[in-house]
């Protein structure tokens, strides 16, 4: 269900609000400021070194798309992996020292099972598409944008999201770096709501988000996603 153009009011009001996260197991409690820092990227690649939590988990779900090609298909809340700030639709490169170009999804669960370290190194590839927007309120009138079932449907003139570059027929993937993949507009719009100050969007024109999601899921079938748990 999307909310309707009157109750996003353009995004004026604003309230702080806190986020319960986990890091190797430790709970975050709420009421504590928490902001996920992303390894640096160099050619739409990044390295990742990430702790485990609990069951030996970093709290992540890799699909095979096909022979060689994994993405990350579901980032769980509270993990390590969503601390950290690996991404649903991240590809994955390599695992350890594992090249998985030439692998299938069997080839993953033996490193994974015998690997006994505390933490677990990877490299993925950025989303393609994706673009990263800053928003800043304007006086008395919010950022200048609403949205419906997560698409951008209107943005206004002169305002600070069409100064940043915000554009229709866009989906939003991130609100100040948290995936709201699925969310309802509702717990967007809280999201949003929650900022302090500076708004970041990550967005995806429509067509690469609907490719995401069709690549990532498969609705309706009797037979189980080819998926491991990272």
């Amino acid at each position: 269900m999307s909310i309707g153009w009157e109750a996003q009011d353009l995004f004026v009001s604003s309230a702080g609000a806190a986020v319960s996260v986990a890091d190797g197991g430790v709970i975050i409690e709420q009421g504590c400021s928490i902001k996920i820092t992303r390894s640096t990227t160099a050619f739409g690649l990044r390295e990742w070194l990430i702790r485990k939590g609990v069951g030996g988990k970093i709290g992540a779900t890799v699909r095979c798309m096909e022979k060689g090609r994994f993405a990350i298909c579901s980032v769980s809340q509270r993990s390590p992996a969503y601390v950290a700030g690996l991404r649903i639709g991240d590809e994955l490169m390599s695992l350890g020292e594992t090249s998985l170009r030439e692998c299938f999804l069997s080839d993953l669960r033996e490193p994974l099972k015998t690997n006994r370290r505390n933490h677990l190194r990877l490299c993925t590839k950025d989303r393609a598409g994706e673009r990263y927007i800053t928003l800043y309120k304007d006086s008395g009138k919010g950022y200048g944008f609403r949205f419906v079932q997560g698409e951008i449907t209107f943005v206004r003139p002169n305002s600070s999201a069409e100064q940043a570059g915000l554009e229709t027929r866009h989906h939003i993937v991130e609100v100040n770096e948290e995936v709201v993949v699925g969310l309802q507009d509702e717990d967007i719009e809280a999201i949003i709501w929650s900022s302090m100050g500076a708004l970041t969007l990550c967005i995806l024109p429509s067509r690469f988000y609907n490719n995401l999601l069709c690549s990532l899921y498969t609705l309706g079938s009797a037979k189980p996603l080819d998926i491991v748990e990272i």
